[in-house]
């Protein structure tokens, strides 16, 4: 999986409370037909584990765009994922983009903590072409 930096969202970015993504992505004035033909994603690693102190806290991750980079007035286009409490350190989640999704010139994320404020948590977050689902096994496995 390759991350263009340009279409980074988050680089290690601490989420304690409701906050938009660090970054934004302009797509430049004539986006329509983002994604057609070929699956897009949002790839989401947790670089510090999502912590609270009743382990009941969730943290919404959703889709915003606008036509203003100051994002006065955005518009949430869809949740992307909910990641649950006490998510570990290398946890990945993907979300898909349909065609359509991302209609203004503008993108970001915005992350919403709900059940009570996180204690501890960081996440990276960028638009990527394809995911990386690797399975990584126990030593000493057999194969039969």
């Amino acid at each position: 999986m390759f991350i263009d930096s340009q279409l980074l969202f988050s680089d290690a970015q601490a989420i304690i409370a409701a906050a938009a993504s660090t970054n934004s992505v302009d797509f430049g004035a004539g986006v329509k037909d983002l994604g057609l033909g070929e699956s897009i994603f949002v790839a989401i690693n947790v670089d510090v584990a999502l912590t609270d102190g009743g382990s009941d806290s969730t943290l919404t991750v959703a889709l915003q765009t606008d036509t203003d980079p100051a994002f006065g007035s955005p518009t949430t286009v869809k949740t992307l994922i909910t990641i649950p409490a006490l998510a570990a350190i290398g946890s990945a989640y993907f979300a898909s983009i349909e065609p359509g999704d991302i209609a203004e010139r503008y993108c970001r994320l915005y992350f919403t903590p709900n059940s009570g404020n996180l204690t501890t948590g960081s996440v990276t977050c960028a638009i990527v072409k394809d995911i990386q689902k690797q399975v990584i096994y126990p030593k000493g496995y057999t194969i039969v």
